[in-house]
């Protein structure tokens, strides 16, 4: 089973990935905050991680640099979903290391894909 953590301060949002995730046998532990994120990655290596861009202690490209410096988490696959996804700030993320960004609203479709994607083992 694939381990996803969230970082989302907008509850009914996490509660989509919640519903999605469970639908998709995808186990996801969700955090409010980047600081969360970043405890429960030492802790315990997840699969993926999707960030907020936004959120109220860090910003999503800080919690993402700061999970990319825990040993085992260096190419950590990250995917940021935010409402200020426009082409300079998709760029920015994209260059800083995440795999994809989507705007909000979003494909829950689409980002189940994607997280299997991004966590099936080449060659599987």
């Amino acid at each position: 089973m694939k381990n996803v953590l969230v970082a989302e301060d907008d509850l009914v949002i996490s509660k989509l990935y919640q519903i999605h995730f469970q639908r998709n046998r995808i186990r996801g532990s969700f955090f409010t905050t980047g600081a969360g994120v970043i405890a429960s990655a030492k802790n315990q290596r997840p699969d993926l991680v999707i960030l907020d861009f936004e959120l109220p202690d860090l910003s999503g490209p800080e919690v993402m640099a700061e999970l990319h410096q825990i040993p085992g988490c260096e190419d950590l696959p990250v995917i940021f979903i935010t409402g200020r996804a426009t082409p300079a700030v998709v760029d920015n993320l994209r260059q800083a290391g995440a795999r994809e960004v989507f705007g909000k609203p979003f494909s829950p479709i689409h980002l189940i894909q994607l997280i299997s994607q991004l966590t099936t083992p080449t060659g599987a």
